[in-house]
């Protein structure tokens, strides 16, 4: 990621400024590449089987979890204990074995549930707090959450460390939002610049949307009935 970024947006192949930084990237560009040949089709396997147990602890049709439970069996076991409780969990709670289900303790969570939860939901707090359909698909909420941490990020940097090029073609100045909206001919002073209204502004929007495309807690109120009129 870093590479795509060093050489198609910073320029990073030609500018004098980054020729430090060249010789790493392209280190890393290569390591990480062969890393990639290797690591790739096993990625994309536990992926698939990952995929595959997600869809089969969304069911709630006792044929199909009985019809493909050898290969959920399997695909849990290679994903690791948690995962086998997990469907050990779904399967009593559906009648497929017997026991008594039980709610899932802290040893029983994984670290990458925190993105799973977020990558799947459908009940955003954005979703809580505007009452519309589309805010709960899943793609709007994953490209909302994604463009506010990059945001995020770029205007923590900007304001840090700046993104624009002074007189010098250095990247040491800080971009002034609202300057450059309205197409000011000087719209950067020298980084770093913590007085910028607009720039405050925009931060603390995409770190509240970034915030607002998290899962929301506790169940999701329904929607009041309206009577039909006669």
């Amino acid at each position: 990621m870093w590479a795509i970024i060093f050489f198609f947006f910073l320029g990073g192949a030609q500018d004098p400024d980054l020729e430090h930084l060249r010789n790493g990237t392209w280190a890393g560009l290569v390591v990480g590449f062969t890393i990639l040949i290797f690591a790739g089709p096993e990625f994309i396997h536990y992926q698939n089987q990952w995929s595959f147990l997600m869809e089969i602890l969304n069911s709630t049709s006792r044929a199909e979890l009985g019809r493909q439970r050898k290969e959920a069996e399997e695909a849990a076991t290679l994903l690791g204990s948690v995962w086998s409780a997990r469907l050990k969990v779904h399967y009593i709670e559906h009648g497929l074995l017997r026991g008594r289900a039980t709610q899932l303790g802290d040893q029983d969570r994984v670290p990458e549930d925190f993105l799973i939860n977020w990558w799947r939901t459908q009940d955003s707090r954005l979703s809580r707090m505007i009452e519309a359909n589309i805010l709960r698909e899943p793609w709007l909420n994953r490209s909302l959450g994604s463009i506010s941490f990059i945001v995020s990020i770029l205007q923590l940097c900007n304001m840090s460390f700046g993104i624009v090029r002074n007189e010098a073609l250095e990247r040491a100045n800080t971009l002034i939002i609202w300057d450059w909206l309205n197409g000011e001919r000087i719209d950067s002073v020298a980084a770093p610049y913590f007085d910028d209204i607009s720039g405050w502004f925009l931060l603390l929007i995409s770190v509240f949307l970034l915030w607002a495309s998290f899962p929301a807690s506790g169940e999701r109120p329904e929607a009041p009935e309206l009577d039909e009129e006669e």
